[in-house]
């Protein structure tokens, strides 16, 4: 009871902290106006409160209680000002402005490279492209606060986006790769970012988020026509080159389409292109990844483009029709064809064993990919109501093959990790006149994995794996005042099948099965600046595995806390407690070989695992100065975590469950800061994480106590100093840090890598430029030594057309060296290099 009287004066207390003002703004036809501003001054006419009315013409002020205000102006573009007493603003009041005109003096107009708008800022692309910058990624990559991952992923303050839109329409889903990359950065006016984005209508102001979405505003010759572009490109290295690509696109209010094949063999994987990049939502399994996988070889850490001998083609089509004022339809479908040669040298260190014992692999591997995925979304997104209906499908027939040299023994190798999927997600809200919401969620996936791999032992494994889950909930917001108190009810089950046969004998198949019922109440609160969501999901689950069962009565609490303290600056927490059942391939205690020499036993018991977790963010968003910061410490710690014991049988790394279990820990922080300069377009970013995790390791029956340690540091820069030179370059530096602090002489040596480019680009003449790469690699092995790389080319650049001549490698190694440092293996791989190779290319704009 005390708790509770505590907790209800610290509301009242809070909610008195700002007194909020809430209404709309109008024009005489009763017709909202969205992005009016609404500015509260003192006598003195400083701004003590300000914000721009949303698109249903709504303002909302928050007024310090400490303030005096005096005068409330309203603006708006062809409308006449209103200002009026402070007094006269009623909570609740809607505001009238009638249209006006008016004579502008004569002013000199210079664009702002970024601008602020309530919670949208919007950067100017001819703000920050660069000469060489040909896809919109490449300038998204130089504007502050926002990063351009390896995979395609756009991040902004250091949190994956929620929503790719492409004028305002959610043409690529979560597979906004293609347009990202391929988009070209001519066409775009603008990339909005749409802070705290909440992509339902009805659950704006109710259900927040802390991601943000990005918006493509395109250039006016870009809009409701067809657009395309062709490109082929021809060479030669130590065999016949290509890189080409054919793409057409068309952007409108009522219909959207992007249809594109790509194909090269000039090392550029193309998949990235098509991946999920955006966040599943609660409950979502997403992609099941089966027990085997394609062979590969330890990625050096290189541009891909290097090391990888690939032949691969991409074919994307994505469309959209807006069917009625609030409602579209959208379908995707592509297919990603590829083979891929791979050799590479490995030396692996088993840190589990205490003799240490080495293991040397040489292998010459064929990977073919063919893989398929479609899927039809409908929405419709009202004020009031949503409904979502999304439908997706895969299927691939992708295979490993090849020769290797084991510890000097010569064995053939195959893998056929083949995978079927059908995912439907089904999503329905409506929000009430009294602001009340019901919300009901339903989920279902089913994945067919049939696999097959050729062990050392000569041998054939067939693998038969069915995985079913659904996940389905309904949510009851019930509004008291500006809070919310929510109950949500839910039930979830999962259905995985495990079937393996070893070469002639009759398949063994057993099956786990997960049902798990939850009521989550939880209540949400919004005073002042302050939002404060929290929950406790009360959960009975019934877990079976063969004659193993066992139920479970769990409370998984969380608390999330964010406080927008000034305009520029916002804080957030979130702390919690998970149990999560152990899966099928957590449990199966069959025998399975998981690679050519690898076999995995579990205990066959049901189980879960427990996790502590608390996450605190700082960001700082400052467009004027343009200067953003973000900075993220973490903690987490996960029990349950059961113990394998390892043993080599002869060839075979066998790892055996035992009954022992143990605790991993991390502790971290994150943080980036990125400031934009007028002078030269110049963009700084410098980057900086530390990560340290404690946890176990079972060597020769004891449990031994380790911690490995990493921390990476990188700065990045673009700028142009004069109208023929513009530059852009990144270095990174990762240490890594094994100790074994039972057994230290089973520890590993620490490692520490340094990773450099540097790009110059000079355009000597209207059209020309001339592009020197230069990449750079070295390491605290001194036995490894540095390896440079550097690529020429030469391009001429119309409006209509462009061509371009490259040399790849001119200064390079045929093989890179690397140490690379994990858990329980340390390892010391040679990866096979591209050789030097010549490409032309001619990229034209079709129409």
């Amino acid at each position: 009871m005390r708790f509770a009287a505590f907790l209800i004066l610290l509301i009242i207390h809070l909610s008195l902290f700002a007194q909020t003002y809430t209404g709309k703004v109008k024009d005489k036809n009763g017709e909202p106006l969205p992005g009016a501003s609404v500015v509260v001054s003192t006598e003195g006419k400083s701004t003590i409160a300000y914000c721009i009315t949303s698109d249903k013409g709504e303002y909302k002020l928050a007024i310090p209680e400490e303030k005096n205000p005096a005068s409330v102006t309203v603006s708006y573009m062809g409308y006449q000002k209103k200002a009026m007493p402070f007094s006269d603003l009623k909570d609740g009041m809607t505001i009238t402005l009638t249209e006006g005109s008016f004579k502008l003096k004569e002013v000199k107009v210079k664009a702002e490279r970024i601008q602020s708008t309530g919670d949208t800022l919007t950067y100017s692309v001819s703000g920050f492209k660069q000469g060489q910058d040909r896809s919109i990624a490449d300038v998204i990559a130089k504007m502050p606060g926002l990063e351009v991952k390896a995979d395609g992923k756009i991040e902004y303050q250091g949190k994956p986006i929620n929503k790719f839109y492409i004028e305002g329409l959610d043409l690529m889903g979560s597979q906004y790769g293609v347009a990202n990359q391929n988009i070209s950065a001519d066409k775009v006016q603008s990339v909005q970012v749409l802070e705290n984005h909440q992509s339902v209508k009805s659950l704006r102001g109710v259900s927040f988020s802390e991601q943000a979405a990005l918006n493509l505003v395109l250039k006016d010759d870009a809009k409701a026509v067809w657009t395309g572009t062709a490109d082929i490109g021809l060479g030669y290295g130590d065999d016949f080159l290509y890189d080409c690509r054919l793409m057409g696109m068309r952007f409108n209010k009522k219909f959207q389409a992007l249809m594109m094949y790509k194909n090269n063999d000039i090392g550029k994987q193309l998949d990235n292109e098509v991946l999920d990049l955006t966040a599943l939502l609660k409950g979502r399994t997403g992609s099941e990844s089966g027990i085997l996988s394609l062979m590969s070889v330890g990625a050096p850490d290189l541009a891909e483009d290097r090391y990888t001998f690939n032949h691969s083609h991409l074919v994307a089509g994505n469309w959209l029709w807006k069917t009625g004022k609030d409602s579209e339809l959208r379908l995707q479908g592509n297919g990603f064809m590829d083979k891929t040669d791979m050799q590479n040298y490995r030396s692996s260190t088993y840190l589990t064993l205490a003799d240490l014992p080495v293991i040397i692999e040489e292998q010459d591997v064929c990977n073919t990919r063919s893989e398929w995925k479609g899927e039809v979304n409908y929405q419709y997104n009202g004020v009031k109501s949503f409904i979502k209906n999304n439908l997706k499908g895969y299927m691939d027939f992708n295979k490993s093959v090849g020769r290797m040299m084991y510890n000097g023994q010569r064995t053939d190798m195959m893998v056929k990790p083949h995978k079927r999927s059908i995912a439907e997600d089904f999503q329905m809200s409506h929000t009430t006149a009294k602001g009340n919401i019901y919300n009901l969620d339903s989920y279902w996936t089913y994945n067919y994995l049939p696999g097959q791999l050729l062990t050392i032992n000569g041998m054939t494994e067939q693998l038969n794996l069915g995985f079913f889950s659904t996940r389905n909930d309904f949510l009851y917001k019930l509004k008291i005042g500006r809070h919310y108190l929510n109950n949500e009810f839910g039930i979830n089950y999962d259905h995985q099948s495990i079937g393996v046969a070893m070469g002639e004998e009759a398949e063994r198949t057993n099956a786990y099965q997960l049902l798990r019922t939850y009521w989550t109440p939880s209540i949400s609160f919004v005073f002042g600046k302050h939002k404060l969501d929290i929950k406790s999901m009360i959960s009975h689950a019934h877990q079976s595995y063969r004659e193993s069962k066992s139920n479970h009565l769990w409370l998984d609490p969380s608390l999330n806390w964010n406080w927008k303290a000034t305009v520029v600056s916002e804080f957030s927490a979130n702390v919690g407690y998970t149990n999560a059942p152990l899966t099928g391939k957590a449990i199966y205690d069959t025998p399975i070989f998981t690679s050519y020499h690898t076999q995995k036993v579990n205990r066959g018991e049901t189980d879960a695992t427990h996790s502590l977790h608390a996450t605190v963010a700082y960001k700082y968003s400052n467009p004027v100065l343009g200067l953003f910061f973000n900075v993220r410490p973490m903690y987490n710690r996960t029990s349950g975590n059961i113990l394998y014991e390892s043993t080599m049988n002869g060839n075979i790394y066998t790892m055996a469950a035992t009954d022992k279990e143990y605790a991993i820990q991390t502790a971290g922080m994150a943080g980036r800061i990125s400031k934009t300069f007028g002078w030269a377009k110049t963009l700084i970013g410098f980057s900086a994480s530390h990560n340290i995790t404690d946890y176990s390791l079972l060597v020769s029956g004891i449990v031994n106590d380790a911690r490995m340690s990493t921390t990476a540091v990188a700065l990045d820069y673009s700028l142009r100093p004069a109208k023929i030179l513009s530059i852009e370059g990144k270095s990174n530096v990762n240490i890594y840090k094994q100790k074994n602090q039972t057994s230290p002489e089973l520890s590993s040596s620490n490692t520490t890598d340094w990773k450099h480019f540097l790009n110059l680009h000079i355009f000597p003449a209207n059209g020309w430029m001339v592009s020197i790469k230069n990449e750079l690699f070295h390491t605290s092995d001194e036995s490894i030594g540095t390896n440079h790389f550097l690529d020429f080319a030469v391009s001429y650049k119309t409006k209509r057309w462009e061509l371009s001549l490259t040399a790849n490698n001119l200064i390079g190694t045929s093989e890179f060296e690397r140490r690379t440092l994990g858990n329980t293996i340390e390892s010391y791989s040679i990866t096979r290099l591209r050789p030097r190779e010549f490409l032309a290319k001619w990229s034209v704009d079709l129409f």
